[in-house]
């Protein structure tokens, strides 16, 4: 654990360090990076990052937010700067970034050149005004799309998040791809333009404060009784740029200037910008670098509070505790024992009983065509009765003990297994899974038994007792024609009982094995049944206690993400 130093802006730097390497899904990765590089910095020399984002409602916003951005640089004492025109020029479906700051020697080579950064797409300009030139700051300017898909969810953090981390679309080469890049920045200015933008921007849910999100639009005639309490500014880019070509003609306009500048409202603007960007005398940290932490903190914070709600509600709604686990596995143990004991007896007594001796070998003759119906009977009487009614039972204590509490659109239950899974076309198949709310696996395994092995079983007698008459037929047909020939009846008859004798020893070899086949499979699969019935139970009794132990385990890491984030805050009272 990061043990906490004299430094609060090195504890704060852990703190966020930690937070990000500990809880990546609840914090805005993008952001912390940035609070990370302004921690970097001399306090009270941060580079600000402001976003002038024009809203697409159908409005001209875009241009809009690309001329307020250019009154709020520009400096009506010196002629139109080469910027300027670059800025008017510049096609707003690709963002800008504008860099304020002194220019060496006023170069107006140095200042007309447009450039891409390294190892960023995103076109930049650099720009010098004179108020705003030791305030470090950098502009984001560009049309905000996805605002509207924001607002679509309902969530106001996410809201928050694409205003303060707008996405822009870079070219990736060697193909040119458009990839979506996060662009955090600490403050943020939408900007509308007329009614329509002004309707817009009030409808979106913003939670931060006027110091970090700030609206402005641009209305060319309303009074000012019209937007009393109306949190946006009011600006008229048209007097304004009207204002500064004036005072640029001659500088006799000034009163005109400073009617029609007054009357644009664009200086409440730079005041805005000001107020925030410019260094202190005591270097403390500036404004929009301790709101941009509070605000990390803050939206961590309700993040880890809401998966700390779901986390109790599925801990309370659909946890069963140790002892009902241990309960339930120990049922589940009896199940298993008295479903095999069950097993084991019923089909000794069924083999043994007087159905089964019914289909002896030399009674085929007359009930081959009752092997069917005898051995369906049997396996339907005889076939795990108990045990199926007796692990219904214990589905159900299950289900009260609430496993299905956390998947209630799930099947709780796996369905049988492969060997078994071929389709019947009887009343009693198994329904499908989505309907399963206890274990089918012994009622799969009958239908599979009655529909497939009981027809072979039958054919396979039939076939037996047509083939052991044929034989007889065909021998003694053989002993009467030696008899017409030059043989005598003894040696006739002695061909004839030869071949009877053959035939049925024949059936009676093979039907007797094919019983004790059938027998023996039957078995297996009712053994194969009761043990995946079995595996089906624990898995889902397994599933629940894993599922309690994560819980527990998620709950732990939230709060130890609870705990650095109070670490984070009290750095950050501490910071100067």
């Amino acid at each position: 654990m990061t043990t906490t130093t004299s430094d609060p802006r090195r504890d704060l730097q852990d703190a966020l360090l930690d937070l990000q390497a500990q809880t990546p899904n609840h914090v805005d990765l993008w952001r912390v990076q940035l609070a990370l590089r302004n921690l970097g910095q001399p306090p009270g020399h941060e580079s600000i990052r402001v976003a002038f984002l024009g809203l697409k409602n159908g409005s001209n916003s875009g241009p809009t937010a690309k001329k307020l951005l250019k009154l709020a640089l520009v400096d009506p004492l010196n002629p139109p700067a080469s910027w300027e025109t670059r800025l008017e020029d510049h096609d707003l479906s690709q963002p800008l970034i504008v860099r304020v700051g002194a220019i060496e020697g006023q170069d107006e080579q140095i200042e007309e050149k447009l450039s891409v950064a390294k190892g960023h797409a995103i076109p930049e300009l650099k720009v010098s005004s004179p108020p705003l030139n030791a305030g470090n700051l950098e502009l984001l300017l560009m049309e905000a799309g996805e605002l509207a898909a924001a607002e679509n969810t309902g969530d106001a953090l996410a809201v928050d998040d694409a205003i303060l981390a707008p996405t822009v679309e870079i070219s990736v080469p060697p193909k040119g791809t458009l990839t979506p890049i996060a662009t955090p920045v600490h403050m943020a200015l939408l900007v509308g333009d007329g009614i329509l933008g002004a309707a817009s921007i009030l409808s979106i849910p913003v939670l931060e404060g006027s110091d970090t999100v700030a609206a402005a639009v641009n209305f060319r005639k309303i009074d000012a009784e019209d937007l009393s309490g109306c949190p946006i500014v009011k600006v008229n880019l048209e007097a304004g740029e009207e204002g500064v070509e004036l005072f640029r003609e001659n500088v006799g306009n000034a009163m005109r200037y400073q009617a029609l500048w007054s009357e644009s409202n664009v200086g409440r603007i730079g005041d805005w910008l000001k107020s925030n960007i410019m260094p202190n005398e005591n270097d403390a940290t500036k404004p929009p670098v301790r709101n941009l932490i509070q605000s990390l903190l803050q939206n961590a914070s309700a993040k880890i509070q809401a998966d700390e709600a779901r986390g109790l509600f599925k801990a309370v709604a659909g946890d069963i505790l140790p002892d009902a686990v241990a309960r339930l596995n120990q049922g589940l143990s009896e199940w298993a024992q008295n479903a095999h004991e069950e097993l084991q007896e019923r089909l000794e007594m069924a083999f043994a009983g007087r159905s089964w001796r019914e289909l002896g070998w030399w009674k085929l003759f007359w009930r081959a065509d009752d092997v069917g119906m005898l051995s369906s009977e049997m396996l339907a009487l005889r076939f795990l009765p108990d045990a199926e009614k007796s692990i219904i039972f214990l589905a159900g204590r299950v289900q009260e003990a609430g496993v299905a509490a956390g998947h209630p659109t799930q099947p709780l239950y796996s369905s049988p297994p492969p060997t078994t899974t071929t389709t019947t076309t009887t009343s009693t198949a198994v329904a499908t899974q989505s309907e399963v709310k206890w274990p089918t696996h012994i009622s799969f395994t009958r239908s599979y038994l009655q529909g497939k092995t009981v027809p072979a079983l039958q054919a396979l007698a039939q076939k037996l007792v047509l083939q052991s008459t044929g034989g007889a037929a065909l021998t003694t047909a053989l002993a009467g024609l030696t008899y017409l020939s030059a043989f005598g009846a003894y040696e006739s008859g002695a061909i004839a009982a030869l071949g009877l004798v053959w035939s049925l020893r024949r059936l009676q070899l093979k039907w007797e094995s094919a019983r004790n086949f059938w027998e023996e499979e039957v078995r297996e699969e009712g053994r194969k049944a009761i043990r995946a019935t079995e595996a089906s139970i624990a898995e889902v009794l397994d599933r629940a206690s894993k599922s309690h132990g994560g819980e527990a385990e998620t709950l732990e890491e939230l709060r130890k993400a609870r705990e650095i984030i109070q670490r984070a805050e009290d750095a950050l009272s501490r910071l100067p």
